[in-house]
């Protein structure tokens, strides 16, 4: 096996001690065990999730959550269609620099948004990592809502694309503005119809099934812009070491305290079919 195989259309990166797929997530394929061996041992990862099938045709119980289908406003419930509209009288949507995202106080945004979280098992950043990190990300596509009133900044979104998809990494909006200007409302739709109209992508995505499930983004989606879940399958390769853990501590998963503990544990379940 070489890496080229590997990499012909696309390759895998590490992601918080995790060797994920980081082309389109349909021309991922099956790894053998041997290849995702071979994978860990030429990384500092601990593990590796592989994720094929994608789009499997019936349920499995995994899976990504995609839109690839364009909609006019008026194919969308009678109370989104509402909200949208709200929003876009209120407010003015469009695309950002890195640098006006930072400029426009989109940390104030960032750091209010983690009030709505259930449950977040990392700290929240610094103002000044933060703002790096944006000014040091060109490889990522910005939005952003402002109110018409005062051009104030009330809600912004991350997205990454890879090849003719793109993925909404990150949403962040003030829970105060949510159920008075409604951003995420005209945020999705404007970003749905500039990627699957004007620029013809073949879906958007708002990521995989969550482990942590500290949003309630993917029912949302599912409920008010029609996303749907694109089945797959999944296997999980583990460090020597951390498949050893993860071996001991599995049958008492719902005992364990340390969320990142639990949460790779709820991966090795998802993996074994079991939830």
């Amino acid at each position: 096996m070489t890496n080229s195989i590997l990499t012909k259309k696309g390759g895998y990166s590490e992601y918080k001690k995790c060797l994920i797929w980081d082309g389109e997530t349909r021309l991922e394929r099956e790894l053998t065990a041997e290849q995702r061996r071979y994978l860990l041992k030429s990384s500092s990862a601990w593990m590796i999730r592989n994720i094929y099938d994608w789009d499997y045709g019936r349920p499995t119980n995994f899976w990504e959550l995609i839109n690839d289908t364009p909609r006019k406003i008026e194919e969308l419930p009678s109370k989104t269609r509402n909200q949208i509209r709200r929003c876009f009288r209120d407010c003015e949507i469009r695309r950002l620099e890195n640098s006006e995202l930072v400029e426009s106080d989109g940390y104030t945004v960032f750091a209010e948004a983690f009030k709505r979280y259930k449950d977040v098992s990392v700290n929240i950043a610094r103002r000044e990592d933060w703002e790096r990190s944006i000014l040091e990300n060109d490889t990522s596509e910005f939005w952003g809502v402002f109110t018409r009133e005062d051009s104030r900044l009330i809600a912004f979104a991350i997205n990454t694309v890879k090849d003719k998809s793109v993925g909404y990494n990150t949403l962040k909006a003030i829970p105060s503005m949510m159920n008075k200007h409604y951003p995420y409302f005209g945020l999705l739709f404007e970003m749905n119809r500039h990627y699957l109209e004007e620029r013809r992508f073949n879906y958007v995505s708002d990521g995989f099934r969550s482990v942590t499930e500290h949003s309630n983004i993917q029912p949302f989606l599912e409920k008010n812009f029609l996303f749907r879940k694109a089945y797959c399958r999944m296997n999980l390769q583990y460090a020597l070491w951390l498949g050893l853990i993860v071996k001991l501590l599995y049958p008492f998963r719902n005992l364990i305290p340390i969320k990142k503990i639990r949460h790779i544990l709820n991966f090795e379940e998802i993996a074994r079919g079991k939830c």
